[in-house]
């Protein structure tokens, strides 16, 4: 048997007056007591019929209660016994109350997490697009260009020719300067005879010219 499943009881009987006592099986000691079976107070005083049962508990602590019960007047026996099973009943309300309060903190707490979470993510966030707006604003400066080089004018034909007579102290013949640059008689004569007259070559055989 569970020692664990011990109550205590009061009965009324059938001259109004109160029985206490202990038992692990309530209902079957009630069904003694009226059959003469049970104690020999109830004995004569039959019909009993069940007016309080106290909590389960161990056969130690029913016997300490139902002593504590005998020693109060009739009329306030049935407080006694019903003080521990309230005082449990709020126990477990209190326990009951308590729990419900863990549960709406447990939530709190989730939330709390969660909204960390969130506010956590939003700043790496934040921290990113302030560095990639700030990247983006930074203008490269142009690559420099490299100086260009200076374009050589291109001499003309009186130039080139100029530059050729101007190299031989001995002079030139028309013969000679188109074999340089690549020109027809009739334009090296051309160039020759201008140049000639500008005073800018002279003459310094049969058809051999030289740079002024």
């Amino acid at each position: 048997m569970n020692n664990k499943k011990w109550v205590v009881y009061l009965v009324r009987c059938s001259d109004n007056s109160l029985y206490c006592g202990i038992s692990n099986d309530y209902k079957s000691r009630l069904i003694e007591h009226n059959f003469g079976k049970g104690a020999k107070y109830t004995k004569s005083r039959r019909p009993v019929e069940l007016v309080g049962i106290g909590p389960e508990m161990m056969k130690s602590e029913a016997l300490k209660l139902e002593y504590r019960i005998k020693q109060v007047p009739a009329d306030k026996k049935i407080a006694a016994l019903t003080r521990k099973e309230n005082g449990m009943a709020i126990l477990k309300k209190d326990l009951h109350a308590l729990k419900k309060e863990i549960k709406a903190l447990d939530r709190k707490m989730e939330m709390l997490i969660k909204e960390f979470g969130k506010g956590k993510k939003a700043n790496v966030k934040k921290k990113v697009t302030a560095k990639t707006v700030k990247a983006k604003t930074i203008k490269k400066a142009p690559p420099k260009k490299a100086p260009a080089k200076k374009k050589t004018a291109k001499l003309t034909a009186t130039d080139q020719v100029l530059k050729i007579l101007r190299g031989r102290k001995k002079g030139v013949d028309a013969a000679t300067l188109m074999k340089k640059t690549g020109f027809d008689n009739k334009k090296i004569q051309n160039i020759l005879h201008r140049t000639y007259k500008m005073g800018k070559i002279k003459r310094v055989g049969q058809g051999v010219y030289v740079g002024a």
